[in-house]
Order: structure tokens, then C-alpha cells, then sequence
């Protein structure tokens, strides 16, 4: 068993030392969030829009700086109209009837408790559900549609250098990942503020800290956060809790009509804000072998004792009509209200962009025996409710570009 908590006192010797003066740094770096989390209040007093939206048909028009400009300041992104009403309607009955058909119910009892990222939810009725391979999430995750938003989002990063082309942003591997269901009235299912993609390794992994040094080194006006350098190389404890790919975004899209008050997602919609939480942990009044609060294998956290600040810019994401999609950057802090206090269901399939590189494709390719058992990717705990699903996607069901995408073909 290594012993984190030693590498941890490790790192933070190495990473102080990276400032003139890592105290002032954190000074500078927390005017910064304050100026920021002032504007988020500000905008959100006076209802204006504080998280980017575009429409999808816009997405390839040659008037949309301002919006990359909001989006790589805010870390966040909401894309209008990718699927047709109708379409995504249908969509949502299916997997329902998908759930009811295989009496799912019944099986999540027997098999509760086998995902650690969720142990902390109230027993009973379901809100996210262990499936990966309905029908409905592999015609999603292979569209046309997404492939373009897909394409588009990954544009947004800075991906090619003189050494090396970090990832492929024309080519996507589909990371497979799970549905929300949540009934209005459900209170089990709030999710406190954290951030996936590694807790600890922020600090004590060498590529981690090499993606974050100019935040450490006093030069966080120069630090971008859409640098997709050495991302792709990072070491991440491995846990059901944990992805363990490169994704340059994290989203969903909406099945149902949802926003504020029911039940849904939340960011801190600023760019640059793991910077506030990376270097917070070095201050003094933090435990020599303790990071804020953040634990191995686990999200990481953002909390109330540390990280007040930061927190006063959390917001709930805008209205989202079915057919609607949310993107929001690794780094982002996001969490999930604590109430369902709206009338209808809201439910979405989560799908988050993973470009082709060779980390992404490693897991893409065991992913892919997944697929075939209809077991759980290998970055879920082995539910593997789906082996014998009525109605589950096979081989079949894929176009050409499913395939590739889920590393059944290769790409040309």
C-alpha cells in the first residue's frame, strides 16, 4: 500500500519551492477568483446569462469568437437544438422501457453498494442507473450530430506542438458512461461540489504538476487551462470512482425539459479555477500531510472550510429543453442540487468528449470487450446488470462510426 500521505508532505515541499512566495502567490491567485466569483454574482442578480450557450446550427459560422472567448474564460458550455424534439422524445421512452423491461429495480437492490462514487446516496429508488448499452445511449453517443459538436468542442483546445500532437481532435472514442432518471421529489441524489478526473494526483503526480506549473511558479496570468500538454500522460490511482482517460469535456444531454430547482447540475463556471484549489492546499493553517480535504481514489473535494470563496460561485445551469447538451472542462467544479423540487422527470445521458490518443485508446479498446459482454466499462464497478438485457445494443446496432468510435474498427 504506498503511502500517500507521505508523498503528499513530498509534494508540497517541491511545489512551494516551484514560488518566490507561495503565500503571495495564493494572494494573487485569490484576487483573481474574487473578481471573478463578484462578476458570476453580479450577472446571476440581474438574471443575465453567465454560462455560454450556442446553437448547434451555429456551431460552423465564422461569428463565433466571443462565444469561444466566454467559453475558455468559463470553462462551460451549453449547445442548443443538437437533437430534434421528436427524436429525443423517443429516446427517453425507449430507455425506459428498457429499464422496466429488464426489471432493473429488482436487480440494483441485489447489487447495492457495489459503486463506491455514489455510496454516499440514501437506499431506495434509483437516479443513476448502471446502464451503459441501451439502445437509446449508442444511437446518442454515435450520432452525427455529436460527432460535429465533438469535433467543434475539441477544436477549442490547444492540442499540437513541435514535439507531438497530443490528441486527434477529428477522431472521438466514445467513453461509455451512464443515465440519470430523477423523480420529482427525489432528494437522495445531490451531489456536493467536486471534480472528477483525479483528487490527490493534482498535486503528487509529475505530469499533473508539470500541467499546473505556471500556476505554481508565480505565473498564473499565463496559465491556459485549454493547454492540453501532458494531459493525456497523467497517472491516476485507480478507483470505480475515478475516470481514468483524458476527456477534454465532461456533459450530458437532456431527454427531458429540466433547470434551476430541479435537481440538476451545477459549475463554478471559471476557467482558471483549480488554481484557487491547487494552491490553497499549500497554505499554512492546511495539515502537512492533508490536501483540503481531498482523499485518494475518491472526487476531488471542494469544501466550505477551504474553498468558501470559490464556492460563491457555484450557480445552477440554465433552463435545458430535450435535444439540449452541457460541456464543462475537466477542471471544472460542478456538483448536483440536493432537491427535485419540479413537476416532471429529469433525465439525461451522460456523455463526455474523449479524443483519440493513445491513453484514451488503451481504455477505449477494453472498454470495448465491455461492449461485446455487456458488462460495465472498466471505469465503473462491475454491476454488469446488461449481460443479459433484453433489448441491449450489440454489434449490430453500430454504423461504421460507432465502431471506430468504441475501437471495434480502425481508424483510417
Amino acid at each position: 500500500m504506498k503511502d500517500y500521505f507521505k508523498e503528499i508532505k513530498e509534494a508540497k515541499v517541491i511545489l512551494r519551492k516551484k514560488s518566490k512566495d507561495y503565500k503571495k502567490n495564493f494572494q494573487k491567485i485569490e484576487q483573481f477568483i474574487k473578481a471573478e466569483v463578484n462578476e458570476i454574482k453580479h450577472l446571476k442578480q440581474n438574471k443575465q446569462q453567465i454560462i455560454p450557450e450556442i446553437s448547434f446550427k451555429d456551431l460552423n459560422t465564422n461569428n463565433n469568437s466571443k462565444v469561444i472567448d466566454q467559453i475558455k474564460r468559463r470553462g462551460c458550455v451549453v449547445i442548443r437544438d443538437v437533437f430534434e424534439d421528436n427524436q429525443i422524445s423517443q429516446w427517453n421512452k425507449d430507455i425506459e422501457e428498457y429499464i422496466e423491461k429488464n426489471n432493473y429495480y429488482e436487480k440494483q437492490k441485489e447489487k447495492a453498494g457495489l459503486d463506491n462514487y455514489f455510496s454516499n446516496l440514501k437506499s431506495g429508488k434509483p437516479q443513476i442507473f448502471g446502464l451503459y448499452w441501451s439502445k437509446t445511449q449508442v444511437r446518442i453517443r454515435q450520432s452525427n450530430e455529436l460527432d460535429i459538436v465533438k469535433k467543434w468542442i475539441n477544436h477549442l483546445w490547444k492540442f499540437k506542438y513541435s514535439e507531438y500532437q497530443v490528441f486527434d481532435p477529428a477522431k472521438e472514442l466514445i467513453y461509455a458512461d451512464r443515465v440519470r432518471r430523477r423523480e420529482p421529489g427525489d432528494s437522495t441524489l445531490g451531489l456536493s461540489p467536486h471534480c472528477d478526473a483525479g483528487s490527490i494526483e493534482r498535486w503528487i503526480e509529475s505530469n499533473y504538476q508539470k500541467i499546473y506549473d505556471k500556476i505554481f511558479s508565480d505565473q498564473f496570468e499565463n496559465y491556459d487551462p485549454f493547454d492540453a500538454k501532458f494531459r493525456e500522460k497523467t497517472d491516476l490511482i485507480k478507483s470505480p470512482a475515478v475516470s481514468n482517460t483524458f476527456r477534454t469535456f465532461q456533459g450530458w444531454t437532456a431527454l427531458t425539459k429540466q433547470g434551476p430547482t430541479d435537481g440538476t447540475l451545477q459549475l463554478i463556471p471559471i476557467a482558471k479555477g483549480m488554481a484557487y484549489v491547487l494552491t490553497r492546499a499549500l497554505l499554512d493553517d492546511v495539515p502537512e500531510n492533508e490536501l483540503c480535504g481531498s482523499l485518494p481514489a475518491r472526487a476531488l473535494s471542494a469544501n466550505n472550510q477551504y474553498h468558501k470563496l470559490l464556492l460563491e460561485g457555484l450557480v445552477s445551469i440554465p433552463v435545458m429543453n430535450p435535444g439540449d447538451t452541457v460541456w464543462w472542462h475537466p477542471d471544472i467544479i460542478h456538483a448536483v442540487e440536493d432537491n427535485h423540487l419540479g413537476k416532471g422527470y429529469s433525465n439525461v445521458v451522460y456523455i463526455g468528449s474523449m479524443p483519440l490518443c493513445e491513453k484514451n485508446l488503451d481504455y477505449a479498446k477494453k472498454q470495448a470487450n465491455s461492449f461485446l459482454k455487456g458488462e460495465s466499462p472498466p471505469d465503473f464497478a462491475a454491476e454488469n446488470y446488461e449481460t443479459n438485457f433484453i433489448g441491449r445494443a450489440t454489434l449490430d446496432d453500430l454504423t461504421s462510426l460507432g465502431k471506430k468510435q468504441l475501437a471495434l474498427e480502425d481508424w483510417k
